[in-house]
C-alpha cells in the first residue's frame, strides 16, 4: 500500500467512526411493524411526557441489526436495534435503554452532537491539509503521522462530549424509570455485562459499548440508585413481560434464517411455533404453506389483531386481494375495540389501500383512496405512502391531487427537479383547486 493510500485509509476510518458513534440508518434495514412500534410507544410516551416532551410526537423505529444498540436522531425519533430487544433479559432492560435515549432528546444533545462532529471533522480536515503539504514536500511518513494524530484528537473530542452526554442521559433514565415505578436493576446488570468487554479487542466489543462509553461508572450509578431508592423487589409489570415475549418471538422469526426457524420448530404445533413458521415460509416465498399455518394460528387466537394484519399481508402477496382486505378490516376493528388510546393504523391502511387497488373496480379504487388518505394522515412523512396515494388519485381521475402528492413525495425523497416539474403541472389540470395551486406554488417557491 502506498503512503497516499495509507493516508486516505486513515481518513476513511475517521468517517466510519463518525457513523458508528452517531447512528446512521442510511444503509440499515428498518422494519415497520404496527405491533412492535405501538408496544414500544406504550413504554416511552409516559416517560416522554414526564421529561417535558410532546408524547404524541414521539416515534420509534426498529433497525434490523443483531448488535445491541439504540440511538436517537432528530427531535423525537428513537432507533432501537432488533438485537437489543432479542438479547435483553426482560423489557425493563429495554425500557431503561429507551429512557436513556429520551434523556438525550430532553437534554438537547442531538444539535450539540452535530456541532461536536463538525468540529471534529474540521480538526481532521486541517490535519489532512497539513499531511498533504508534508507529503508534497517529500516527507510521506510525517504526513501519515499528522493525519493519524488528527484523527485521534477528533476521536477523543467526540468521545469526551459523548461521556458527558451519557452521564446526563443516565440521570434522566433514573428519573424517568422511577416516575413509572420501573426497576433499574436490569439496566445496571446490562452495564456490568458491557464493562466485562473492556479487556476485549475493539473489534470484539459491542456497538453499544463503543458508542455509549463509561459502562463501569454508569453501572455503579444505576446500582447505587437501586440500593438506596428501590425498597424491596420491583417486579416487571405483566403487560411488559408479555409484550417482550411477543415482539421477541416476532423479531426472531424475521431475523433468523427461515430454514433454521423451521428446523427449530419442526415438531411443535403451538401458536407461537406456527406463527414463527408462517413468517419463515413467507420469507421463503412459500405463500401457500404460510397461509395454511396462519389459518391454524387464527383458529387458536382469533382476537389477535396483529395476526390478522399478517394474514392480510400473506393474502396480498399471493394475489388474493379480497381476502387481504377482509383481514385488514378485521385487524382494524379489533384494534379499535381493544385499545382505549389511539393506535397508529397507518401501516394497515396503507396495505389495505394497496389491496383495494388490485381489483381495478371503480368502487374499490375510491375505497383505496380513502384508506390511503387515512394512511397519509397517520404517516405524513412516509414517501411510499405519498406514492401509493398519488397512484390511487390517478386511478380515479383526480390528476391535480395526484401530481401534488407526487411532488411532495419527490421533495421528501430529495428529487427536487422532479418535485418542481410535478408542482408546475398541478395548475394545468381542470380539477385543480385554489388550495392545491397554493401548495404547488409553495413547493416551487421553496426550490427555485
Amino acid at each position: 500500500m502506498s503512503r497516499l493510500d495509507q493516508k486516505w485509509k486513515l481518513w476513511g476510518i475517521f468517517c466510519a467512526l463518525m457513523v458508528m458513534a452517531f447512528g446512521s440508518v442510511a444503509q440499515a434495514s428498518v422494519i415497520r411493524d404496527t405491533e412492535i412500534e405501538h408496544g414500544l410507544l406504550q413504554i416511552i410516551t409516559p416517560m416522554a411526557a414526564e421529561a417535558g416532551l410532546n408524547p404524541d410526537a414521539m416515534e420509534i423505529r426498529v433497525v434490523i441489526n443483531p448488535a445491541y444498540n439504540a440511538f436517537v436522531a432528530g427531535d423525537n425519533m428513537i432507533y432501537i436495534h432488533s438485537g437489543l430487544i432479542i438479547d435483553a433479559d426482560n423489557m425493563l432492560e429495554v425500557a431503561g435503554v429507551l429512557a436513556h435515549e429520551i434523556g438525550h432528546i430532553a437534554s438537547g444533545h442531538i444539535p450539540r452532537r452535530n456541532e461536536v462532529v463538525e468540529s471534529a471533522i474540521m480538526n481532521s480536515l486541517v490535519s489532512a491539509v497539513a499531511a498533504m503539504a508534508l507529503s508534497a514536500s517529500g516527507n510521506p511518513d510525517a504526513a501519515v503521522g499528522v493525519i493519524a494524530g488528527g484523527t485521534d484528537r477528533s476521536r477523543r473530542m467526540v468521545l469526551a462530549r459523548s461521556r458527558q452526554d451519557e452521564g446526563v442521559a443516565d440521570e434522566w433514565a433514573i428519573t424517568l424509570m422511577q416516575s413509572q415505578n420501573l426497576s433499574l436493576q436490569p439496566l445496571a446488570e446490562a452495564m456490568r455485562r458491557f464493562e466485562a468487554q473492556r479487556s476485549l479487542p475493539e473489534s470484539r466489543q459491542s456497538d453499544y459499548y463503543l458508542t455509549h462509553p463509561g459502562a463501569k461508572e454508569r453501572s455503579a450509578v444505576f446500582q447505587d440508585h437501586v440500593n438506596t431508592q428501590e425498597s424491596g423487589s420491583i417486579h416487571e409489570p405483566q403487560w411488559m413481560a408479555d409484550l417482550h415475549q411477543r415482539i421477541k418471538t416476532k423479531l426472531q422469526a424475521w431475523t433468523t434464517p427461515p430454514k433454521t426457524t423451521i428446523a427449530a420448530t419442526i415438531n411443535r404445533s403451538d401458536e407461537t411455533a406456527l406463527y414463527q413458521k408462517a413468517i419463515a415460509y413467507y420469507r421463503l416465498s412459500d405463500l401457500t404453506t404460510a397461509i395454511d399455518h396462519m389459518d391454524r394460528v387464527l383458529t387458536m387466537a382469533p382476537q389477535n389483531p396483529y395476526y390478522w394484519e399478517f394474514d392480510g399481508d400473506l393474502h396480498l402477496s399471493s394475489g388474493q386481494a379480497d381476502a387481504a382486505v377482509m383481514a385488514y378490516q378485521k385487524a382494524i376493528a379489533l384494534l379499535d375495540d381493544q385499545n382505549p388510546d389511539p393506535v397508529n393504523l397507518g401501516q394497515i391502511y396503507l396495505s389495505m389501500g394497496r389491496a383495494l387497488m388490485v381489483s381495478g373496480d371503480d368502487d374499490d379504487a375510491k375505497a383505496a383512496v380513502k384508506a390511503l388518505e387515512r394512511a397519509h394522515q397517520e404517516e405524513p412523512e412516509w414517501a411510499f405512502v405519498k406514492r401509493q396515494l398519488g397512484i390511487a388519485y390517478g386511478k380515479i381521475g383526480r390528476l391535480a391531487a395526484a401530481d401534488l402528492i407526487l411532488a411532495e413525495e419527490a421533495l421528501l425523497s430529495g428529487n427536487n427537479e422532479l418535485a418542481v416539474r410535478l408542482a408546475k403541472r398541478v395548475s394545468s389540470h381542470g380539477d385543480v383547486t385554489a388550495i392545491q395551486k397554493q401548495l404547488a406554488a409553495d413547493i416551487i417557491g421553496q426550490l427555485e
